[in-house]
């Protein structure tokens, strides 16, 4: 996601752990020195239901931290309940999640967004709504939203996009504060519009949209990228053209790559890289081919290595991969339960 800070020297990883393999491809960040008792730490925040491997995940999934060279796993959210979709804000300081716990006799994947400190402390409603990304300053929240705020999810996934879903903004501080209110960018009665990202420079905002009339939305043919101005005016501007479902798209640390979901063929999902050229036209490079679905894929800092999700034996676990697809993915969690969900990001850690 969005990085403000100046990208510090990479250096190899060279541990290996219960939790991570030799071998892995994803690069670690030294840390940013911010004052003289912080600094940033590049960190990967996840969704795991390590802890209750056979339970029902929309039940025993929580949230967990990590280090960006995958040791160290920490627990944030205790309960009984699904948490999800956890994203580290840039400048480290908070963490905005999706929660069902508010779902009272509503379907088990509902979405309700709640922001917390990093340690876990303070977990806080904010809105009805999935999917967050903050945008660089780390004042808002892009997410996406049922337009009337009552239509329920169109699938059974874990924040899946509602049948009226729009693209909402939302300043965490006033919400906190208990004034201000969500405001629709795309409101688009046309379209389900989800899935979106900010970008490195605060201008823009990537997501997905297809058709209200789409007849599966579990694969979703009419889902294309589009990018629009962040705040909300213009025309969104249309990415991708083609009869195949794009999901969860990610900015890279410079703003000119777009790594995302792509079901190539209508198969199963792959990892997709769109790139800006400098004449104006795009280029697209598919990274992984296999016949299980590699989704929600995040960037390193230095743009050089992508983390994203992928099912072995029926659970998600986490790979790691090169971003220009020159070597093949790596596996980095091989703990039970599903561990997946995860997103790079970089935590304000008080020095000692």
């Amino acid at each position: 996601m969005q990085r403000i800070i100046a990208l510090a020297t990479t250096i190899a990883l060279l541990a290996s752990c219960e939790d991570s393999p030799s071998g892995t491809t994803l690069p670690n960040v030294a840390p940013n020195v911010v004052g003289t008792n912080f600094t940033l730490v590049p960190t990967i925040a996840f969704t795991s239901t390590r802890d209750d491997p056979v339970a029902n995940p929309f039940l025993a999934a929580e949230i967990y931290l990590m280090d960006a060279d995958f040791t160290n796993p920490r627990r944030l959210t205790f309960n009984n309940d699904g948490d999800g979709f956890a994203t580290l804000s840039p400048d480290g300081k908070k963490i905005v999640f999706d929660s069902n716990r508010l779902r009272g006799a509503g379907p088990l994947n509902t979405s309700d967004l709640f922001v917390m400190n990093t340690d876990g402390t303070q977990q806080t409603f904010l809105v009805h709504g999935g999917s967050p990304t903050w945008s660089p300053n780390s004042k808002n929240i892009a997410f996406h939203a049922s337009a009337s705020g009552t239509a329920p999810p169109l699938i059974g996934t874990p924040g899946a996009a509602t049948t009226d879903s729009d693209i909402f903004l939302l300043n965490v501080d006033d919400a906190l504060a208990g004034v201000g209110s969500r405001i629709n960018i795309t409101n688009n009665a046309n379209a389900i519009d989800d899935d979106p990202d900010w970008s490195p420079d605060g201008t823009k905002i990537v997501f997905t949209s297809h058709s209200v009339n789409e007849p599966n939305h579990n694969n979703a043919v009419s889902a294309e990228l589009y990018v629009m101005k962040a705040d909300g005016t213009g025309t969104p501007t249309r990415l991708t053209f083609n009869g195949e479902e794009e999901r969860a798209p990610a900015w890279s640390p410079d703003g000119m790559r777009i790594a995302y979901s792509c079901r190539i063929g209508g198969l199963d999902s792959e990892i997709c890289i769109l790139t800006f050229n400098p004449d104006g036209t795009t280029t697209i490079q598919q990274l992984t081919d296999n016949t299980v679905p590699d989704l929600t894929v995040s960037w390193s800092r230095d743009g050089q290595a992508l983390l994203f999700q992928r099912p072995v034996s029926g659970q998600d676990q986490l790979f790691s991969m090169k971003a220009d697809g020159s070597e093949a993915a790596v596996q980095q969690t091989t703990v039970p339960g599903r561990n997946l969900l995860a997103k790079l990001g970089i935590l304000r850690v008080k020095s000692e």
